[in-house]
């Protein structure tokens, strides 16, 4: 049991995050009550932590593999609980939504490290049922998150669904800090400071256009414009440059595309049915 430790702490963390994505949902009216507000005004507190999650994913993935992956991670979980904390504690609208963005950035940081977190710590058969449990585990986080939110708001109220993640983040840290070791890539590459940029502004565009949807709309037809724009310019940037952020030769590997592909798809159908 004790080989499993490891695989706990990463869990941990990442379903924490997954379940705040959908978490916030079914408090909305409650907290428009109380913070005088508008639904409009709080779609971002929903939609910044999926903006933030989902355009710096990669760029965090990047930098850890070069300064530590476990060390990222702890910061990501430091900074996830320490911006909950804030949610939980808000005042008002802006607040909160501030803190919100702040969560993203260490959702971020936990999300991409997770996975190589577990390839570090596992090999053979070990490593199939550590990735079957993640992911078995993410899938489940990201279910309950509606019915985690709808408890604690009908019991103890909104705030909850933030500061609940305190505990979480204290035990996440503590057995990460006690079993988990650090991994790096044994041959770490340049900041690839271009592909960064490049992958961040397209990731950001893409994702807010699809949060703003209306397809037909001048803004959304920008952000798509800009979207593209932005990955011909990450392509660009990864051919050119000696040590890219993203080999895109893996691209040619059938299982590695499969493999984006059939996540891709996932992911969509499983939003899809709890949007």
């Amino acid at each position: 049991m004790r080989k499993w430790w490891p695989l706990v702490a990463v869990c941990a963390g990442a379903s924490m995050l997954l379940v705040d994505v959908t978490i916030v949902n079914v408090a909305l009216p409650d907290m428009a009550r109380q913070l005088h507000t508008t639904f409009g005004d709080l779609q971002w507190v929903i939609d910044l932590y999926a903006l933030v999650l989902g355009a710096l994913v990669l760029t965090v993935g990047s930098v850890a593999d070069r300064f530590g992956r476990r060390r990222l991670y702890l910061i990501g979980l430091v900074v996830f609980a320490a911006s909950s904390l804030a949610c939980g504690l808000a005042p008002n609208v802006g607040m909160l939504i501030a803190a919100r963005g702040v969560q993203g950035l260490g959702a971020a940081a936990m999300f991409a490290t997770t996975v190589a977190l577990i390839s570090s710590m596992y090999s053979g058969r070990d490593r199939g049922v550590a990735f079957g449990t993640w992911g078995a585990i993410n899938g489940a986080a990201s279910a309950a998150g509606p019915i985690i939110g709808g408890l604690l708001t009908a019991h103890f109220g909104w705030r909850l669904i933030f500061l609940v993640n305190l505990p979480v983040s204290v035990v996440a840290v503590a057995l990460t800090l006690a079993v988990v070791a650090e991994s790096r890539d044994p041959q770490p590459r340049r900041v690839d400071l271009a592909g960064m940029v490049s992958f961040t502004v397209f990731a950001g565009a893409l994702t807010y256009a699809l949060i703003r949807g209306g397809w037909t709309s001048a803004e959304t037809l920008a952000l798509l414009a800009a979207a593209a724009a932005a990955l011909a310019a990450f392509v660009l940037a990864e051919r050119i440059v000696s040590e890219p952020m993203l080999d895109l030769s893996l691209l040619r590997n059938g299982q590695f595309s499969a493999m984006l592909i059939a996540g891709a798809l996932l992911s969509a159908a499983a939003w899809a049915a709890l949007a």
